[in-house]
């Protein structure tokens, strides 16, 4: 079987290197926009002697159409691709168009499901290969797995597992292309679109200790952090963690009410709960808390 990959980022990496071993991947195909993540990609096809080639999206119809009849597939998997791809060309490899999505279809269609996911407080996500159509995470789904959640996962981590699980998954899939049949779902439907800055920011006096620990993870890394301003200034928030803090009065959400460079610092929030904040990142750097404390930092003093 000869199989083309559409990839943009290193989550697509240990399925380039699967197929690579197997003597599957006839090419690797990436957009023409060059970033950190689809460079790795490209690395990656060196690595293993697989062909690759970068397409803009205005050439989809016409040069990618003609290269991928001369290439004569007998199927494409994308895999993180952000091109939608005209619905003519999914009859050209003999088995079509398939995609791998991180979630359990038709919950969390969209563009970044594992941020949505984790934000929203999910113990449980998974994979699913899927036939693509004219739209974005429609077509019927052949194959998924469920993949739990653990506390304190991040984006970044649950993607890799993602990642690494899809493997097997995708081995499966085409063992069974011949006789595939879609699965019956159970999940109910929902979209997300791409997060907006708004969707990243912590709302001290809205959100709970839960909801921003949820949101702090589903930000680590893609987001580089949930922004929060400190002395008129964006500060990114890496890694928080819940925490007890004896003694102290009741303060307003966002008030910093514990802080030394031995401990690190707290910050009350509703409920009369609190967080320590772990990993924070400022113009100056990525520091801990308690580095972050060492800076003057004062209890008294607040996140907005």
């Amino acid at each position: 079987m000869k199989i083309i990959l559409l990839a943009n980022h290193v989550y697509a990496i240990p399925t380039i290197s699967f197929l690579a071993s197997k003597q599957l991947l006839q090419a690797v195909v990436m957009p023409d926009i060059v970033h950190e993540h689809n460079l790795q990609v490209e690395n990656a096809a060196k690595f293993n002697n697989i062909p690759y080639n970068r397409f803009a999206k205005e050439d989809l119809k016409a040069s990618f159409k003609e290269w991928l009849i001369q290439q004569a597939p007998d199927l494409v998997i994308a895999y993180t691709f952000s091109y939608k791809i005209p619905k003519d060309l999914f009859s050209i490899p003999v088995h079509g168009f398939y995609n791998v999505h991180y979630s359990l279809l038709p919950a969390y269609m969209g563009p970044f499901p594992v941020f949505w996911q984790i934000k929203n407080g999910e113990k449980n996500g998974g994979i699913s290969i899927h036939q693509m159509d004219e739209n974005f995470d429609t077509g019927p789904v052949f194959m998924q797995q469920e993949v739990v959640i653990l506390p304190g996962e991040t984006q970044g981590l649950y993607s890799a597992k993602l990642s690494a699980f899809s493997v097997n998954l995708i081995q499966e899939f085409i063992s069974k292309i011949e006789i595939k049949q879609p699965l019956a779902l159970t999940s109910i439907q929902s979209y997300y679109s791409r997060p907006e800055p708004n969707d990243f920011t912590i709302y001290w006096n809205e959100n709970t200790a839960d909801e921003i620990e949820n949101l702090t993870n589903a930000c680590n890394a893609e987001i580089r952090g949930a922004i929060t301003t400190f002395r008129g200034q964006m500060i990114r928030v890496l890694e928080v963690a819940k925490a007890t803090v004896n003694g102290a009065a009741a303060s307003s959400p966002g008030t910093i009410v514990y802080s030394d460079t031995a401990n690190g610092i707290y910050v009350a929030c509703k409920n009369n709960e609190y967080l320590k904040l772990n990993i924070l990142q400022t113009v100056e750097g990525i520091f801990s808390g308690n580095k972050f404390a060492s800076m003057g930092i004062q209890a008294g003093e607040f996140f907005n």
